[in-house]
């Protein structure tokens, strides 16, 4: 591999795993702010909307993490499991609707959420570890 590329390979691993710590913090910023002012959901909304810009930032720079470290399957398989755990983040509320609404009340939907975006940046985190040790 030339010079080049391996410069564009650590930049796309070292930012999708830097873009996924980003969203896993603005995610708990934005359930500790909700949960600390209870009529504040509609200023949140904004927030929102912030969040699903940075979750589509974090996609396409988790495929070009995928695909820069598609060589080096540990660190690959590390990327594609925080891919994968980092949709349900996406998919869960189009799915469970219903519950989450239920369960409004409880901090059971912002355990899922911090517990689901930990786990994702984690995962990224040990990949960026393993594709600069073997890289």
């Amino acid at each position: 591999m030339s010079t080049i590329q391996d410069r564009v390979s650590l930049f796309f691993v070292g930012f999708y795993t830097w873009i996924i710590t980003v969203f896993f913090g603005a995610v708990l910023l934005d359930t500790v702010y909700s949960n600390l002012v209870p009529g504040a959901t509609i200023a949140f909304s904004e927030v929102s909307d912030f969040l699903l810009l940075i979750g589509g930032v974090t996609f396409i720079s988790a495929l070009g993490a995928i695909a820069f470290s598609w060589k080096l399957s540990l660190a690959r398989n590390y990327f594609i499991a925080s891919l994968v755990i980092m949709l349900f983040e996406f998919l869960i509320p189009v799915f469970f609707s219903q519950s989450i609404n239920n369960t409004q009340g409880s901090g059971l939907t912002t355990t899922i959420r911090i517990i689901i975006n930990g786990t994702a940046s984690i995962l990224s985190l040990i990949g960026l570890h393993k594709f600069y040790r073997h890289n």
